[in-house]
């Protein structure tokens, strides 16, 4: 991790972090990614199918911000699948795009610090001033 990018990163999970478009996205992409780390991705788009600060379009966005198209394709088709699954009362149907759904999210930390970095060296305008 470049200095640059441990910078973003740790400033990310600051309650006064920049609120640029690049400081934004690695804040809503690491929340969202801690969330996955402790429970699931399932677990995860539930917690945010109602957040008003990071709606799950936005965390969407956040990751095609970072360049990480994929991540944010398999959150959306995770929260398609919840939306159709949540309230039909069949535990086995949720069971099963639970299970399906977790093993789809394959972002690891190193995923992301280098999906910053690529962003930082292509679009430095993106974030707030480093170092």
């Amino acid at each position: 991790m470049s200095a640059a990018s441990d910078e973003i990163w740790n400033r990310a999970l600051e309650d006064d972090a920049p609120t640029t478009v690049g400081d934004a996205a690695v804040r809503r992409v690491v929340t969202f990614h801690g969330a996955v780390t402790d429970a699931g991705l399932w677990s995860a788009i539930e917690t945010h199918a109602d957040d008003d600060e990071a709606p799950l379009e936005a965390i969407a966005d956040a990751f095609r911000t970072l360049g990480l198209e994929a991540t944010a394709e398999t959150i959306e088709r995770a929260s398609a699948e919840h939306e159709q699954t949540a309230g039909i009362g069949d535990d086995d149907a949720w069971s099963d795009a639970q299970e399906r759904v977790d093993d789809e999210y394959i972002v690891e930390d190193d995923d992301i610090t280098a999906a910053i970095e690529r962003t930082l060296a292509q679009e430095p305008e993106l974030f707030a001033p480093t170092g």
